[in-house]
């Protein structure tokens, strides 16, 4: 082994350290037992070093995460402080940190941590639409671009006035600062939606939007500054660079992107890209990343021009996110994050400020830009007739920062732009942002508050002749024919009309901004896409059948399926609903069998189910309702079966509401079946029963007196007796309709049943009606009141 000394000198603090290196360097370890005597031995090793470090960067910043995150708190910041807490001075530990960094496992780590950002970049720009930037409407260019335009001028101006102090390199250093702190980022703020949970929401879109369009000015005004700042020092130099710059924009459009298409033609439509055409893509960015190189640019600005050059969704979109996301995400950007704070020593931010001139001034910059960037989007937002609160939370999404700034900041350090000093302050500026404004925006997105309402938006309390507005959850073809069929026998009629709004959801794939259609305000789909033609002619020609008693309008969402509940309760809140009708997760063949099965479905009716501002019903529909719309379609007479199991309760209630739109309508033959017991039950109070007395009092005046409705009591003393009961009836009806009496589940009626209950969503009686046991044709259709 052959031991270097070499000399470093700091020029901010005149202090002097002396680093050892190893020749040649140890990769792997002997292990344990060889090295037992050896003191330190693991640290000679760059592998198991690595790893080292890698383990106690995750455990930190796991316990970091999990005691701040209660509070608000986002991921960055508790990667940021990590890297801090591993950088900042120990004290009499220094000894043993610098051991654990020492200057050959920097390098590695710096090297790990970039390459992460830049498949980062790729992944972030494959799921751009840059083409949106021109579609998207005035209000996002209203808000975008002067957030950019005016804190680029006012810190263009403010630097003019300090000037004082300044070398002419440090001068010709503070176009290209200021546009750096004034850029809004687009994969910052959909990160920060993404956590915040409020991608898919009215102002999240608007966010997006306003995000897309100001990051490409960003990115051109951060581009011109740099190229203007290497012109002033080299010409020759700024001349090299523009040329390189073409070079890669020409290679990645006639080269990279061409050859990244035909792989895409080879993929079947509707199938997945294969193992090897994604490996092949996976080839070519690294390929971007080397000419990039080459040719004098960061190497990550080739994958991101690749990334940005490639159509977004798509099998290959979807499948180059699928498989690296997650990784990259979740355990290669923190990384990247805490090593870009790990440059950072807390202990001499305060002395830098004080020495250095150029340090006090990007400072003062950064101040200036922000406060400029938050007030112009907050003039601007108002402008637009956004809300208040609305206006204060887009001011402080579009002003958030995190790891693309972070990344700009360390790889100028990198560059010798700025010092480390700089990069201290920009780094705790940064952290104090990621903090304090997830918080603040949580506190004004109260999500409760903003779905609580005051009226009572359910059937059982709507007045008579009043428009029944239903909002109906479209996933797959199969759920049109039995929705409609289901509005049909609730009886439109000219004084009793029916308005339902078709919302077709769809999962979002391959992109980062979300989509909300009304198609009929836009007539023309977005791009060469159709969206939703099934459902728009299905619920028009269901229109048009009932003319003068059926309003139907058609919306198409396309977002992630955990952000999908917020559509659907804004879209019913916009359109005060009376009842949301959700498809279950399952669906069956002509022969009663399963044919599919949605977690991912279940999973967004059971949020829908917490936090609707209204009565949900979650309608299981086994094909029966479909063959009796074409029956009456057809003009054959027929008689549709439908029962209520009535026990009490809210959900009841409301479930014996609409069996009375239903009772209007000749060709139904309605049954209610009131399922008492001879025990009391103590779990429900006296106005309780009072209010299921009234309503059976009310049912039995308004629709009994004609043959085809039939009111029925019965006693059952316990679960299984009314499972028994079920079981007989079930096949004598085409729609059993049931309430979900969500923690009335110890009634003595179906005491014992709980614990079978495989779909707590149905309720007891839905979840028997509709288990898998019972070979029925007959559909059911579970509703709760609104909470």
């Amino acid at each position: 082994m052959e031991s270097k000394q070499g000399m470093e000198s700091n020029s901010e603090f005149n202090l002097t350290t002396v680093t050892c290196t190893f020749h040649p360097p140890f990769v792997n370890s002997d292990g344990l037992w060889t090295n037992i005597n050896r003191h330190e031995w693991w640290l000679n090793n760059s592998l198991p070093l690595l790893e080292l470090q890698l383990v106690l960067f995750c455990f930190f910043m796991a316990i970091i995460h999990f005691l701040l995150k209660r509070s608000g708190v986002s991921k960055i910041s508790s990667q940021i402080i990590t890297g801090l807490i591993f950088g900042c001075s120990w004290g009499k530990l220094d000894k043993g940190k610098f051991k654990l960094f020492r200057v050959e496992s920097e390098e590695i780590l710096g090297l790990f941590s970039y390459f992460a950002y830049m498949l980062f970049m790729f992944i972030t720009a494959v799921k751009m639409d840059v083409s949106m930037t021109m579609k998207t409407g005035k209000r996002a260019w209203i808000i975008g671009l002067p957030s950019i335009l005016m804190p680029l001028t006012c810190g263009l101006l403010v630097s003019s006035f300090l000037l004082e102090g300044l070398t002419i390199s440090e001068i010709r250093k503070l176009p290209l600062m200021v546009s750096m702190q004034s850029m809004i980022s687009f994969p910052v703020i959909a990160c920060l939606l993404n956590e915040l949970k409020i991608v898919s929401t009215e102002l999240g879109r608007l966010g997006l939007s306003s995000a897309l369009v100001a990051d490409m000015f960003s990115q051109c005004a951060v581009a011109i500054a740099n190229q203007i700042r290497i012109s002033r020092k080299n010409a020759g130099k700024g001349y090299y660079s523009i040329g390189g710059l073409c070079v890669q924009v020409f290679m990645v459009s006639f080269l990279f992107r061409p050859a990244v298409l035909w792989i895409m033609k080879q993929t079947p439509e509707g199938k997945p890209a294969s193992r090897g055409t994604t490996q092949t893509v996976f080839l070519v960015v690294l390929l971007s990343a080397v000419t990039s190189t080459l040719l004098g640019q960061p190497a990550v600005v080739g994958p991101y021009l690749l990334g940005l050059s490639l159509t977004d969704g798509g099998p290959m979109g979807f499948s180059l996110i699928e498989k690296l996301e997650c990784f990259v995400s979740d355990f290669f950007m923190p990384v990247f994050v805490i090593t870009c704070a790990l440059q950072v020593d807390l202990s001499q931010i305060l002395l830098v400020a004080v020495v250095d001139d150029f340090t006090r001034v990007n400072i003062i910059l950064a101040f200036v830009t922000y406060v400029t960037q938050f007030f112009c989007t907050f003039l601007t937002s108002l402008y637009c007739q956004l809300s208040f609160r609305d206006s204060l939370m887009l001011s402080l999404i579009l002003g958030s920062k995190g790891v693309v700034e972070l990344s700009f900041c360390t790889l100028f350090t990198e560059y010798n732009i700025i010092s480390r000093g700089i990069l201290a302050w920009f780094t705790v500026f940064l952290l104090l942002i990621a903090t304090f404004v997830p918080i603040m925006l949580k506190c004004l997105n109260d999500i409760s508050k903003l779905q609580a309402s005051n009226q009572n938006r359910n059937i059982m309390h709507l007045s008579q002749n009043s428009e029944f507005r239903v909002l109906a959850c479209v996933h797959k073809n199969e759920n049109i024919y039995g929705f409609i069929h289901l509005l049909n026998i609730s009886c439109p009629t000219l004084e009793n009309p029916v308005a339902v709004y078709a919302l077709h959801l769809i999962e979002l794939v391959g992109r980062t901004t979300p989509v909300f259609i009304s198609h009929r305000i836009e007539n023309k789909p977005i791009g060469d896409q159709t969206y939703s033609e099934n459902m728009l002619l299905s619920f028009d020609h269901f229109e048009k059948d009932n003319s003068g008693s059926v309003y139907a309008e058609c919306f198409t969402s396309i977002s992630p399926h955990k952000f999908m509940h917020n559509d659907i309760c804004k879209l019913a809140m916009d359109k005060i609903t009376s009842l949301i009708i959700l498809p279950f997760h399952i669906t069956w063949t002509s022969d009663g069998l399963i044919d599919q099965e949605d977690n991912t479905m279940r999973n967004l009716n059971c949020c829908v189910i917490e936090k609707a501002p209204c009565s949900v019903a979650i309608l299981a529909d086994k094909g029966h309702l479909g063959s009796i719309a074409s029956m009456a379609s057809s003009g054959v007479k027929c008689e549709y079966t439908v029962c209520v199991i009535y026990m009490g309760g809210s959900d009841d209630r409301e479930a014996i509401s609409f069996a009375k739109r239903l009772a209007k309508d000749i060709k139904i033959e309605l049954t209610v079946l009131k399922l008492g017991s001879s025990v009391e039950d103590n779990g429900t109070s006296k106005w309780e029963k009072m209010l299921d007395s009234e309503v059976i009092k009310d049912f039995k005046m308004t629709c009994l007196g004609d043959g085809r409705v039939k009111f029925l009591e019965e006693v059952s003393e316990d679960g299984p007796q009314t499972a028994l009961r079920l079981r007989e009836l079930v096949n004598d009806f085409d729609l059993m309709i049931v309430g979900r009496r969500k923690g009335m589940e110890s009634s003595p009626q179906t005491s014992g049943l709980s614990e079978w209950n495989e779909f707590p969503e149905l309720g007891i009686l839905g979840d028997l009606i509709a288990s898998l046991d019972i070979n029925t044709r007959t559909s059911v259709l579970v509703i709760q009141q609104q909470k």
